[in-house]
């Protein structure tokens, strides 16, 4: 991924709000609108569908209850 002056991460975004929130600034915000989730089937579904309405979220696990997790979600955004 090419290095991004503007980043948006949304928790728990495969249902209800999270998602909304992720629809709402795939289409407002400039910049990258990365959606993540616990499971990583549901997250991967909710990218699918956003991008079946011509939306472009990134998806990358993510439990934040889990330090492993987040560390891993923050490696991840570095690159």
């Amino acid at each position: 991924m090419a290095k991004v002056q503007k980043l948006a991460v949304v928790t728990g975004a495969n249902k209800g709000l999270g998602f909304c929130t992720t629809k709402q600034l795939c289409r407002r915000f400039d910049g990258v609108v990365l959606l993540t989730a616990r499971d990583e089937r549901r997250g991967q579904a909710a990218v699918a569908q956003l991008q079946s309405e011509g939306l472009e979220p990134i998806f990358h696990e993510l439990d934040v209850t889990d330090v492993d997790s987040i560390q891993r979600l923050k490696a991840f955004v570095e690159r």
